[in-house]
């Protein structure tokens, strides 16, 4: 699996997504600061309008940063930071500014294809590839999501959280019936329940956690100029020992730091429009520039902070930064907001597998059963397995599932305007 990720996400994968980063971003303009203006007048004028067909445009957004806003922006920067260096934070960056302008053509695309059904709107890059011809890529894209939606979605949580629960003194079987039964309670309840349970679970777990990342940073504020050096150095291959410059350092970093960054907001992968199309958002515009908040507040905010917070304390993972600051509340309250993030991810992606096989099996509800209850059993796998090799796995699909996504894009690349 270790090698298949290398393979996938070789170079020619990282300049793909950054190539097309970089044109929806030139396309879009929405760095410019009258797009920004549209952007921040736009979304918050829509915060809390819903015109009956679909799920609210926040519910929308909180759903997509349910599958973005978890063990990828908290644990997977402590992964990030040990695998590539404190430099894989920098290319994050540099991959999540170019998403914003990435994550915003992708979801007024999916928009502009959607259809309504007997459960709201439904649209993404399946629906758009099938309208264009090509139903073949639009089943792979399906078949890919359906795959992660276990892998990225559910596996790797549910093995974070599982560990957290066991260093609780909790048996491994009771670990796994307790994680089973807290899915299976979201996920096979309508899909407006998962909706729901994210508009309530996202904003709260973040608020609570970004306070905390923010007086860790505060209390050790005489290190920050110290690791922003760091990581800008780490982030071009320059070694501590002697300055040097190593090339393979150097593509090491930065294939980490794009592949943790798309872990964590899903940029280019086509998952999150999946629930920004189901949205009761009119005008695609509009819930376009809900992508781009979303990206922003998932890497700008919680995985920023979450860096920072474990580079100026210099902590290993975030679970030490917890229990450095209030000890074993401190290890409690860490635990507790892992779970609820991990558990607001796995119903999100239950939800775009849903959108899926929706597509695959249109109006089935038999299928949609039997996806709910398989959904629900795998937690207890996540519990089972190891952790590298799920972080492995989670990295293949979510490379995989660009492919037919970026095709897509490419096809319909003239349908995006420039902000403003």
């Amino acid at each position: 699996m270790y090698l298949i990720k290398q393979i996938v996400w070789g170079l020619p994968t990282v300049f793909l997504i950054a190539a097309f980063g970089v044109y929806f971003t030139l396309r879009s303009g929405f760095y410019r600061p009258r797009a920004v203006a549209s952007t921040v007048r736009d979304t918050l004028g829509s915060l809390l309008s819903h015109r009956g067909d679909g799920i609210s445009p926040l519910a929308a957004v909180a759903t997509a940063l349910g599958g973005t806003v978890g063990i990828g922006s908290i644990v997977g920067v402590g992964y990030a930071i040990s695998e590539g260096g404190a430099g894989s934070i920098f290319w994050m960056w540099v991959c999540s500014f170019f998403g914003m302008g990435l994550k915003y053509a992708e979801v007024r695309i999916a928009l502009n294809g959607r259809k309504k059904s007997e459960r709201g709107f439904l649209g993404g890059a399946p629906y758009r590839l099938g309208q264009l011809g090509y139903g073949g890529l639009a089943v792979a894209f399906c078949i890919i999501c359906l795959l992660a939606s276990f892998g990225t979605g559910n596996l790797t949580q549910i093995n974070s959280v599982s560990g957290l629960l066991e260093g609780m003194g909790l048996p491994t079987f009771v670990c796994a019936l307790v994680c089973v039964g807290v899915v299976a309670a979201a996920v096979l309840g309508a899909r407006k329940r998962i909706s729901r349970i994210n508009l309530f679970l996202v904003p709260t777990a973040s608020a609570v956690y970004l306070l905390i990342c923010v007086a860790v940073i505060a209390s050790n504020a005489g290190a920050i100029p110290s690791v922003l050096g760091k990581i800008v150095k780490e982030a071009f291959g320059i070694s501590a020992i002697g300055h040097g410059v190593s090339g393979a350092m150097l593509a090491h970093v930065v294939r980490e730091g794009f592949a943790r960054s798309m872990f964590s907001n899903e940029a280019g992968m086509g998952s999150s429009p999946l629930a920004h199309a189901t949205s009761s958002e009119t005008d695609p515009d509009v819930q376009a520039k809900w992508g781009i908040f979303e990206i922003f507040f998932d890497t700008f905010v919680v995985s920023t902070l979450t860096a920072l917070a474990l580079l100026t304390s210099g902590n290993d993972g975030a679970r030490e930064v917890f229990s450095a600051l209030a000890g074993g509340a401190g290890v409690l309250l860490f635990s507790v907001l892992s779970a609820v993030f991990a558990f607001a991810s796995v119903i999100s992606w239950c939800y775009y597998a849903e959108c899926c096989i929706d597509y695959l099996f249109p109006e089935n509800g038999v299928a949609l059963w039997v996806y709910r209850i398989a959904f629900s059993l795998a937690a207890a796998l996540g519990v089972l397995a190891s952790g590298g090799v799920l972080w492995a796995l989670s990295d293949v699909l979510n490379a995989l599932m660009t492919l037919p996504n970026l095709f897509l894009l490419y096809k319909c690349r003239k349908e995006i305007e420039r902000i403003g």
